[in-house]
């Protein structure tokens, strides 16, 4: 018998409880953005948060078990006491928003380069808000079990869960908040045959003003850590990251290569255009010794 997935009776669960993320993640602990992550089925819960989870629906709900979650989405509702809803009619995936051709392109793409930008990246951008200004965020990238390539940013109590595809030398990014009920989409330029070492590209996203201005800003992302392989741990130590970040930083704390390579994206000719030309990309894999060449 096909089981549904986790994140389907996790959904389900906050609805009959009437709990928010946000509670739930209170309620057990741990940071809402690993429960965003349950929710969305990027991630499972370890068997230490299933236990903890297991153990919050039964003090609400009479002979809630753990073997509950083995069972099929009916049934697991009449468990609940409520009535399963009809699965939706549409496609939520990345597969059905692409055309097969070009997802499927970005699932060979992976397989083949995911490992290159697997880790953990500290972006850099130019402040819309404090002029002078750099802002920062962390980024991790992981293979997902479905084969793509995971992308997860945090920033100043923001945090992006989504998907990259990798298309020749660009991987092209899509991420949501579930928090603010925002997106953020991206393209960067990456490197041929090396791990990648510094990223470059643009990206389009909201301020945080009143009326949540769509913004465009250039980016380089320098790698600043390796995953552990260990999901759990990579978790929280992407969540360390962001927490201890400085997301505001004065352009002394920023190399000059950088500034000076974020400030030639902006054209002269058309005022407000930016661009990151592949020909002067600083997208590269590591800096090589001279005599580690020989």
């Amino acid at each position: 018998m096909k089981m549904d997935s986790f994140s389907d009776k996790l959904g389900l669960v906050l609805k009959t409880l009437v709990l928010s993320r946000t509670g739930l993640a209170a309620a057990l602990n741990v940071d809402k953005s690993l429960v965003g992550r349950w929710v969305a089925g990027t991630v499972t819960p370890s068997e230490h948060n299933l236990a903890k989870l297991t153990r919050f629906v039964a003090s609400r709900v009479d002979g809630f078990t753990m073997l509950a979650w083995e069972k099929d989405l009916p049934a697991f509702s009449r468990g609940l006491g409520v009535e399963a809803e009809e699965p939706a009619q549409f496609s939520a995936g990345p597969a059905g928003l692409i055309p097969p051709a070009i997802f499927q392109e970005g699932l060979r793409g992976a397989e083949m380069r995911a490992e290159a930008y697997e880790g953990f990246w500290r972006t850099t951008r130019p402040s819309s808000d404090v002029p002078g200004c750099y802002l920062r965020d962390i980024t991790m990238v992981r293979r997902r079990p479905d084969g793509l390539m995971g992308w997860y940013t945090g920033v100043e109590g923001e945090r992006f869960e989504g998907w990259s595809l990798l298309l020749g030398h660009q991987f092209f990014s899509i991420g949501w908040d579930p928090s603010h009920g925002t997106l953020m989409f991206a393209i960067f330029n990456g490197v041929a045959r090396q791990k990648a070492e510094v990223v470059e590209g643009l990206s389009l996203a909201n301020l945080r003003d009143a009326g949540s201005s769509p913004v465009c800003s250039a980016c380089v992302m320098e790698r600043v850590g390796e995953l552990s392989g260990d999901t759990a741990r990579d978790d929280a130590d992407f969540d360390a990251q962001v927490r201890a970040l400085d997301p505001l930083v004065p352009a002394s704390a920023v190399p000059e290569e950088i500034r000076v390579h974020l400030a030639r994206t902006v054209s002269d000719e058309v005022p407000g255009m930016m661009r990151m030309f592949f020909a002067t990309s600083m997208a590269r894999g590591p800096v090589l010794d001279p005599l580690d060449a020989k």
